[in-house]
Order: structure tokens, then C-alpha cells, then sequence
């Protein structure tokens, strides 16, 4: 066995093709390590604002409505598969619209949580594409401050199924980055209102279901992962 060794010793240290060979296994399994586990826990973080103006033009005066929406999501996920993982996040979203010529503004806040799978494919080095499906809930609230003429306050509950795919850069063995490139969905919301003009109040109730699906680049979204 001695003899064995001193052989495989002679083999590695004289032969260049084996250096070689040696080389490319190891760039292989480190690329490989990109693509992450079984056991490997992940720390997410969604950020996403847009910012959208309307300019209504008439022969007196120009009216413009600007609305502002921020997003964000933490979350936690566990590769629990090769290639597999499952996460929890929670969700807050908010909306401010000041409206000019019409109501003065509103404001919507939005709490909420969500658990997801996602399945990844590799594609070239460290890129994967990757599809998931996601379950979400959030509860959101709602006010219009319009002296002029009435305030609206709203209370929101949302519901929704999605599925979706993207592409996820596997930085390094503690980074990546993450895209959402196209969806679908199923999403159901139920809506009180309460009204108050002039002394008075008004309450009632609205129901909302739809299904409705983005295209590619369509409601582009971006998550930063922490691995370890």
C-alpha cells in the first residue's frame, strides 16, 4: 500500500495533463458550490419603488396627480434539496397620491407575509434560471384627507397564488442576486369603505377576484440573497 502511494504521489507531482484534470475538477466543484445544497439557509431582501405622474391639460389650468409606491420584503429560506428551496417573507407596502384638482391625498399602508418554492435550473457558470410558486397575504389600510369635501378610509385583506420565473446570479457561495421576469396569478381581495362628508358617515363593502398574468420584463422586481 506504501508503494501505492509513493505511485500516486509520482503521478500527480510529473504528469502536467493531471495537474490539469486537477484544475478543472476544482473550478468545477467551486462553481458548483454557486448553485447551493442541501442544508444551505438563506437571508433575502426586496426593494422595489416606481414613482408615476398624470398631467391633465385644460384650457384654464394644468392638473397634475403624482402616486409614489415602495415595497419591501424580508425573508428566510432554506434549501432543503439540491436546487430546492422554500422561504417565508414578510411584506410592507406603502402608497402615498397627492391628487390635484380632485382629492387633496392618500395615503395606504400594507402589512402582510408570504411563503414560496422555488426550483433552479442551471444555465451558464454561476446563472441559474429558477420557477416558483408563492402564497401571499396582506392586510392594508387606507386613507383620503379631502376637506373640501369627504374623507374615505378603507381596510383591505388580499389573498393571492402566483407562479413565476426569473433568473438568480449566484455572486459568490454568500451572494446573489435575483430577478422576476414573468408571472401569473390568482388574487382575491375584500374592501370595507367608511365615509365621512358633511356629518355624516357611509359604510360599505366591495369584493375583488381576478386573474391576470405579466409578460417578460413586466413588473420587474430584484432580491438580494445572504447564504450561509
Amino acid at each position: 500500500m506504501f508503494i501505492g502511494f509513493i505511485n500516486l504521489y509520482w503521478w500527480l507531482k510529473h504528469t502536467k495533463m493531471n495537474k490539469r484534470f486537477l484544475t478543472t475538477t476544482a473550478v468545477f466543484f467551486s462553481l458548483y458550490g454557486y448553485s447551493q445544497t442541501q442544508g444551505t439557509s438563506t437571508i433575502s431582501l426586496g426593494i422595489s419603488s416606481s414613482t408615476s405622474e398624470v398631467t391633465n391639460n385644460t384650457l384654464t389650468s394644468d392638473q397634475t396627480s403624482k402616486i409614489t409606491n415602495s415595497a419591501f420584503r424580508l425573508g428566510y429560506g432554506l434549501f432543503v434539496k439540491d436546487n430546492n428551496k422554500v422561504g417565508v417573507e414578510l411584506l410592507y407596502n406603502k402608497s402615498n397620491s397627492d391628487y390635484f384638482g380632485s382629492y387633496d391625498s392618500r395615503e395606504d399602508k400594507g402589512f402582510g407575509g408570504a411563503v414560496n418554492y422555488q426550483r433552479y435550473f442551471p444555465l451558464v457558470k454561476t446563472f441559474y434560471a429558477y420557477t416558483g410558486a408563492s402564497a401571499q397575504f396582506l392586510y392594508s389600510k387606507g386613507k383620503t384627507n379631502a376637506p373640501n369635501a369627504f374623507d374615505r378610509n378603507t381596510k383591505t385583506n388580499n389573498y393571492s397564488l402566483t407562479a413565476s420565473g426569473g433568473l438568480t446570479w449566484f455572486i459568490s457561495k454568500r451572494w446573489a442576486l435575483e430577478t422576476s421576469l414573468i408571472s401569473t396569478g390568482i388574487y382575491y381581495s375584500k374592501t370595507e369603505f367608511n365615509e365621512i362628508a358633511e356629518n355624516q358617515s357611509y359604510s360599505s363593502k366591495n369584493t375583488y377576484f381576478s386573474l391576470s398574468s405579466d409578460g417578460l420584463i413586466n413588473n420587474l422586481a430584484f432580491r438580494v440573497y445572504f447564504m450561509f
